[in-house]
């Protein structure tokens, strides 16, 4: 393809190569002050004789004088923020952070910290609004009147884009951007349905030492649902919630009401509930755990209510790190059992490990302290049963003709420790599509240092707000049976301990999304009856 052809000429004009976007600077003599006619601006589009960027120059200029000619500088007429100084000692702000041309209001008022990120305010709007933090955002500066020139500050996200020309959010102060009453600081969220809100500086008053950095006072109306078309959607969705609804849209609108979280009351606030919010702090990001969590948070149709955000939040609270000590033990079952299956192994007529392999496996591993009976029998051993079927939902071992192999993936990870739990981890949650939704919940209550048995009742409560449906009504029985194929396999990866520490350190990790990549010498004392080679 020509250059010429990759072209949208002006009208009348064929097969012209586009002009250079560059402008010459401004024509010399006593007439350069002077701007074209729309009669000759026209005449020039027509022969061809001008260029887009110089059309545009010309209409901004006509428009707003002030302005001048734009040249080739995308960022044209940008404002970058000048800051404000900081504060030399922290004090109390009292804002009123206002959803924008929401009506009725949609307003919360906040006491903070003056020294807090931006990037923590960010979690502060989001937990006092009662978002979900599923989108992008941004921070804009006032601190008088809105102007949409202002150069927003960088996020995390501006940054992975290869954003770098700004000041990124975590760095500023919020004193540095509001610093006397009436000031006024802008926050969108959501870029597709706009959520804009204004957070004014309301009070200034002595910081009392143990405070909380964020904490509510006061507060009117639900925060709108997500996705549901910004300002203007979600007025429609009052309107048919008040009765007003258009024939003709009937149907459409039946079914966006049945998306609104179940109960959903637009007059609703809870000012305890806020503040639990903030204690809890704000959601993690989600990008650097396992996607499920975030389908799970979109599905939640409780907005919130359920358990769900803050059992994520206090899942994820530690982090996901873990040494290579921690690992080498976790895979040792799995390693074990890959060696002694070694290129395959006879399973008995009714299917099972014969009973001297279930037997060197309970004493290999140490299984006697976990489990009563003589253990040379599988399918009277849970733990030598549950192991060899993980493995095999994990794709580690095959089952076919009576015979037990290991598989390539399996023959590849014997040796490899970290490799092995990056397997396990990418492989998680087990099961159809409830048995994962069940699985992903005990990893998060594991992570959260819970039992999913012993927290079932608020399990069943996430699972109905995610559409489960129990005809006999033992939903809580049902999430935890339902679990199981993805909990053997994290009882296997944490054995029996005292603590139930290392069982959430295991599970964190289990929920990470990235790889962990970082080398760690093979044990070469752990007992090899076959060469898998």
């Amino acid at each position: 393809m020509q250059d010429a052809d990759n072209v949208i000429p002006f009208p009348g004009v064929s097969g012209q190569p586009a002009r250079s976007p560059r402008l010459e600077g401004p024509p010399a003599g006593p007439d350069a002050g002077s701007a074209p006619s729309a009669a000759d601006l026209i005449a020039r589009v027509l022969s061809g004789d001008v260029s887009a960027m110089e059309l545009l120059a010309a209409m901004r200029s006509a428009m707003r004088p002030d302005l001048g000619g734009i040249g080739p500088d995308p960022d044209f007429g940008r404002v970058r923020p000048t800051l404000l100084a900081p504060r030399s000692e922290r004090v109390c702000y009292v804002v009123r952070l206002d959803l924008d041309n929401a009506r009725p209001p949609i307003w919360r008022r906040l006491r903070l910290a003056s020294d807090l990120k931006l990037s923590q305010v960010h979690g502060v709007i989001q937990s006092a609004m009662g978002w979900t933090d599923m989108h992008l955002h941004h921070f804009q500066m006032g601190p008088d009147a809105k102007d949409f020139r202002v150069v927003p500050f960088l996020t995390p996200f501006d940054l992975e884009e290869g954003e770098t020309d700004g000041t990124l959010e975590a760095e500023v102060r919020l004193d540095e951007v509001i610093g006397e009453p009436r000031q006024r600081l802008f926050y969108t969220y959501d870029f597709g349905d706009s959520w804009h809100h204004t957070l004014t500086l309301e009070k200034v008053e002595p910081w009392i030492e143990g405070d909380p950095v964020a904490v509510c006072v006061a507060g009117r109306r639900a925060c709108p649902p997500e996705d549901v078309g910004g300002i203007p959607g979600y007025e429609e969705i009052l309107a048919a919630l008040a009765g007003r609804i258009d024939p003709d849209e009937a149907e459409w609108m039946a079914e966006r009401l049945a998306w609104l979280p179940v109960g959903f009351d637009p007059a609703a606030f809870a000012l305890d509930e806020v503040n639990r919010a903030l204690e809890e702090g704000p959601m993690p990001d989600l990008q650097e755990w396992h996607p499920s969590i975030s389908d799970l948070i979109v599905r939640d149709g409780s907005l919130g209510t359920s358990g769900l955000t803050a059992l994520v939040k206090e899942a994820l609270r530690g982090g996901g790190d873990v040494d290579g000590a921690v690992v080498e033990s976790a895979t040792l079952r799995y390693r074990v059992l890959l060696r002694t299956i070694g290129r395959g192994l006879d399973l008995t007529a009714a299917g099972y490990l014969p009973p001297a392999v279930v037997d060197r496996l309970c004493r290999e591993l140490d299984l006697g302290a976990e489990w009563v009976g003589k253990g040379n029998r599988e399918h009277l051993t849970l733990p030598v049963l549950t192991l060899r079927e993980s493995a095999t939902a994990l794709g580690l071992v095959r089952k076919a003709r009576g015979r037990l192999t290991v598989t390539k993936a399996g023959m590849a990870l014997v040796d490899d420790p970290w490799g092995l739990l990056n397997h396990v981890r990418a492989r998680l949650p087990l099961g159809r599509d409830f048995e994962r939704d069940a699985g992903l919940l005990g990893l998060l209550y594991a992570a959260a240092d819970k039992d999913l048995w012993q927290s079932r009742a608020e399990a069943a409560a996430i699972a109905s707000s995610l559409g489960w449906i129990s005809s006999g009504g033992g939903l809580d029985r049902a999430v935890s049976y339902s679990a199981r194929p993805t909990l053997d396999v994290l009882s296997h990866l944490t054995g029996r301990r005292e603590s139930q520490a290392p069982r959430a350190v295991i599970a964190r990790a289990l929920l990470r999304s990235k790889q962990v990549d970082l080398p760690l010498q093979p044990r070469t004392d752990l007992p090899r009856p076959v060469d898998l080679t």
